[in-house]
């Protein structure tokens, strides 16, 4: 957690701060109310620990503000005044709580940790991935019982990834979140972590890629670690001794989990999952017959075989529409399958149990829409530049100067309007001002609505304040620049024209080739909006003609295909000169090293684990595309 140190007494800033380092909690340090203010209106802080007499901005004015903003940071100050008077008017102000000096740590140190909880009610204390264990409230981390002795640094990364299990953090994202402005390192320094780290639980028996390295992008915890522990059914195929069910839970039938009652589905994604429904329903009809076939003892291979490929296609398929358990369950049965004859009695049971909470899983999906987004278009010839700023005369100054760079402009005066506008129809550039004075709101905020909808609008911002704390949140939400006013309109669209050349995504043509229709459904809705051309393929017999007609910038290929594997279409691409050097970016549920060791050796550039996040293929699919047009203007300047 990070807590900001507003205080003017450089021995007792330093004391504290260490005292808190200790605890690991990561911690900024101001000593004047003014920088106070700016780190606060950059950083989202856990709780603010500030002393009343600063200079500049005093804490009670700091509260009040602060509090007028609607932060609801919890505050605790720290005075030598000791009247019930002064106690109201801190309280009045907004402070939270209050120590009185001179003043016992450990007393100190209570008083944040009851802020803190009180701040993240909601936030548990026990954090758990798979056999490793993370007790918040002593800092203790275990792994399979064994207790870990790790740095502050160490931890901090650790309970990052635990709190966030499914997202993928850049270096830089890591150097933002657990590193002070003040000892900012460089992004080796994390790597050196995440290896101590990664040593550290490989001793006491976790898996060597527990936290896994996703090429290009960052780091993040492997979600195969965390599969067992998060199962509702023991299953017995984990033991060593296969032949033997130690678990009360593997005693006749499966113990079966209560389906999920909800599930969220993007609205682009409700038409294809209502086409393919009654897929699913034949699929896992597939599987009761076999597993009925396997209690009798009368299953053929062409029906288990038949059943393990329509177990190997749920799982990417069901994970892609974000039906989390019921895509875990599809990958048991699969593995269930592979072990064919080796099934006892009480194994065939169990595997029974599995399909019966699959359907009931699939027959208990009411869907509860995602409210809507921003729409993504594709980019038209003549670019569209939206004005947020309430200056009309300049923002009517900008109209004109942009018409003579043939881009189309339209001002809003303020956020509202803005909304409104993009609501109609998306914006290829947003020159944003921050400051709204007859408003609540400020820029900011819709600076990172755009950073974050799908695809991402380009942002320049264009502000008369000058602030570096500004310049420091307009780049972590992900601004493309900074512009100070006053500043020339020439100057702003020369600006503009170079957001515009750096944001202009590739016009690529694409072959999706993957025997599962509806899969080809789904990368269809994610990919089309950015502005690709498609050609999709469900026949591996008809890939080399489809590549001829096609001739894509990029060929996506699923692994396991009937006939035709990905990797011999990998291989048959990388054979023909004219085609060796096409990007091939596969997918595949699989995360074996063995597996991905062969997708590489057969000629791949990359390779996306299934079910699809979508923000982790757009990403993978323009850095390729990038990358193959960066080598092909090399080549040309090398002649």
């Amino acid at each position: 957690m990070r807590i900001l140190l507003a205080e003017d007494d450089e021995s007792v800033a330093k004391e504290l701060s260490t005292a808190l380092t200790r605890q690991h909690y990561l911690v900024d340090i101001a000593a004047d109310g003014q920088t106070s203010w700016e780190l606060a209106e950059a950083i989202k802080y856990d709780l603010i620990l500030l002393d009343l007499m600063l200079p500049q901005v005093d804490g009670i004015s700091f509260c009040k503000q602060r509090r007028q903003e609607g932060d609801c940071t919890p505050i605790l100050l720290l005075t030598a005044a000791d009247t019930s008077t002064n106690k109201v008017a801190w309280l009045d102000a907004g402070a939270d709580d209050y120590v009185v000096k001179p003043y016992q740590l450990d007393e100190l140190l209570a008083r944040i940790r009851a802020l803190l909880r009180r701040g993240s009610s909601s936030v548990s204390p026990v954090l758990e991935w798979g056999r490793v264990r993370l007790d918040a409230s002593n800092c203790q981390v275990r792994y399979d019982g064994q207790l870990l002795h790790l740095t502050a640094k160490e931890y901090a990364l650790l309970e990052l990834f635990l709190r966030n299990n499914h997202r993928i953090f850049s270096q830089s994202a890591l150097l933002d979140q657990l590193w002070s402005f003040e000892t900012l390192p460089s992004e080796n320094t994390v790597r050196a972590h995440i290896k101590s780290l990664r040593q550290k639980l490989k001793k006491v028996g976790a898996a060597d890629d527990l936290i896994e390295t996703v090429y290009g992008l960052g780091y993040r915890l492997n979600a195969r670690d965390c599969e067992n522990t998060q199962s509702p059914i023991q299953s017995p195929l984990s033991t060593q001794d296969r032949g033997s069910l130690k678990s009360p839970l593997n005693q006749g039938k499966a113990k079966i989990q209560n389906p999920q009652t909800q599930q969220q589905i993007p609205p682009e994604m409700i038409a294809i999952w209502e086409r393919h429904q009654k897929k699913y329903s034949d699929r896992t009809t597939i599987l009761e017959q076999a597993t009925k076939a396997l209690i009798k003892g009368t299953i053929s291979e062409e029906l288990r075989q038949q059943a393990q490929t329509q177990a190997h296609t749920l799982v990417g398929s069901l994970g892609s529409f974000g039906f989390a358990e019921a895509s875990r369950l599809s990958r048991e049965i699969e593995q269930t399958l592979k072990a064919g004859e080796k099934l006892n009695p009480t194994q065939a049971e169990y595997l029974s149990g599995l399909v019966v909470a699959l359907q009931q899983q699939l027959g208990h999906l009411p869907l509860i829409i995602q409210p809507p987004v921003l729409q993504p278009t594709t980019l038209k010839q003549q670019s569209r530049l939206l004005i947020v700023d309430d200056d009309e005369s300049l923002g009517h100054a900008l109209i004109l100067e942009a018409t003579t760079w043939g881009i189309k402009a339209e001002l809003a005066t303020n956020l509202s309007q803005a909304r409104k506008a993009i609501a109609q129809a998306q914006p290829d550039v947003v020159l944003l001002d921050l400051c709204f004075p007859d408003s609540a709101d400020n820029g900011f905020r819709l600076l990172a609505e755009l950073t974050t909808s799908q695809p991402p609008v380009p942002v320049l911002v264009f502000t008369a304040t000058e602030s570096f704390a500004d310049r420091v949140k307009v780049a972590r939400l992900g601004g493309w620049g900074f512009l100070q006013k006053p500043i020339s309109p020439t100057q702003v669209m020369d600006a503009l024209a170079q957001v515009l050349q750096k944001s202009k995504r590739p016009e690529a043509k694409l072959l999706i080739v993957d025997d599962d229709p509806h899969l080809l459904d789904v990368l269809q809705t994610l990919l089309e909006p950015w502005g690709f051309q498609l050609t999709l393929l469900d026949n591996p017999q008809r890939f080399w003609k489809t590549l001829l007609q096609s001739a894509p910038d990029l060929l996506i290929l699923d692994l396991e295909m009937p006939e035709l594997s990905g990797i011999d279409l990998c291989r048959i691409v990388r054979h023909d000169p004219n085609w060796s050097e096409l990007p091939v970016l596969f997918l595949s549920v699989h995360t074996d090293a063995h597996i991905v060791q062969q997708v590489f050796t057969a000629g791949a550039d990359d390779y996306v684990n299934k079910p699809i996040v979508e923000p982790e293929l757009i990403a993978r699919v323009l850095n390729r595309l990038e990358r193959t047009q960066l080598r092909r203007k090399l080549r040309k300047l090398l002649g």
